[in-house]
């Protein structure tokens, strides 16, 4: 499963790469603090899921995601710490398959990426 997580918190980012290689040893995280050079990589580069956080420092997470719809239907989880109704209901519109309220529970992240790619986790 190759990972591309937009994320500008670095604990985060290290948390989730730790997480994936436990539960998906087979997996690559491939990380940007930065929204624009993540939609230039997903244009790249084939992706299995993508996570993205709503704060980024250079362009909002939603419209990152509206950005990527443009080009790919790449499943979409969006990771944030914004407890809005209204950002929920917007990615749900953009085609996220899932939002998760940070902090959150691991095990909620990992079964999410497994039902996104279709693969299981060898231990949950």
């Amino acid at each position: 499963m190759k990972i591309m997580l937009i994320e500008d918190d670095a604990a985060t980012v290290e948390t989730i790469r730790l997480c994936t290689q436990i539960y998906y040893p087979e997996s690559e995280v491939v990380s940007s603090s930065q929204g624009l050079a993540a939609i230039e990589m997903l244009k790249k580069d084939k992706f299995d899921v993508v996570l993205v956080d709503l704060g980024l420092p250079d362009i909002d997470g939603l419209e990152v995601l509206k950005r990527i719809r443009v080009f790919s239907k790449i499943p979409a989880i969006i990771i944030s710490a914004r407890h809005s109704f209204n950002a929920a209901s917007v990615a749900d519109e953009l085609g996220a398959i899932d939002y998760i309220t940070k902090p959150f529970d691991f095990h909620i992240l990992i079964q999410r990426l497994g039902d996104a790619t279709g693969q299981t986790s060898i231990a949950l």
